[in-house]
C-alpha cells in the first residue's frame, strides 16, 4: 500500500509539471502572435489579392477548357466548328452551315462487315499463302533425305493402304 501511495504522489508532480510547460509554451505564442499581428495583416492583404488572381486565373483556364471540349465534341459528331464563342451557336446569331459525317463523305451505302486482315493486303496474302502451305503439306508429304541404312517407313506401315493403279 505505502508504494502505491508514492507513485501516484509522483504522477500528480509530473502531470503539474506537464501543465505548467504547456502554459507558458501558449503564453510565448500569444506573445509573438501580438508581435507579428501586423505581419498578418500585410500577409492577408497580399494573399487576397493573390486569390483574386487566382480564382481569375483559374476561371479562364475552366472557359479554355470547356471551349476545346466542345470543340472536340462537335468534331466528333461531324459538325464544323466555326464559330469561337460558343453563345454564338446556341442563340444562331450567326447562320452556319453543318459540316459534313464522314459516313457523307464516303457515301459507301450499305457495305458487308469484314475482318480486319481483309483491310491490310500484306496480311491478307500472308495467311492466304500460309493456308495454301498446309494444304500442299497435307496432299505431298515433304521429302526427307535418309541417312545410313534402310530403316523402314517413318510413319510406319499401312495394312490397309494401297497407292497403285489398277490394270485393266
Amino acid at each position: 500500500a505505502v508504494v502505491s501511495t508514492q507513485s501516484t504522489g509522483t504522477l500528480e508532480r509530473e502531470i503539474e509539471n506537464l501543465i505548467q510547460t504547456e502554459q507558458s509554451e501558449k503564453a510565448a505564442v500569444s506573445e509573438e502572435v501580438v508581435l507579428d499581428s501586423t505581419a498578418v495583416e500585410r500577409k492577408r492583404a497580399i494573399s487576397e489579392e493573390e486569390r483574386e488572381e487566382e480564382v481569375d486565373l483559374y476561371a479562364e483556364h475552366a472557359r479554355i477548357s470547356e471551349e476545346k471540349k466542345r470543340k472536340k465534341r462537335k468534331k466528333k459528331k461531324g459538325i464544323a466548328v466555326l464559330s469561337e464563342d460558343p453563345t454564338l451557336m446556341a442563340t444562331g446569331e450567326e447562320e452556319e452551315k453543318r459540316g459534313i459525317t464522314y459516313k457523307i463523305m464516303k457515301n459507301k451505302g450499305l457495305t458487308p462487315h469484314r475482318k480486319k486482315e481483309q483491310r491490310n493486303p500484306r496480311v491478307k496474302h500472308r495467311k492466304k499463302f500460309d493456308k495454301a502451305l498446309k494444304k500442299r503439306r497435307s496432299q505431298i508429304p515433304d521429302l526427307r533425305e535418309q541417312g545410313g541404312s534402310y530403316g523402314g517407313e517413318k510413319s510406319g506401315i499401312k495394312s490397309a493402304l494401297t497407292k497403285s493403279t489398277k490394270l485393266r
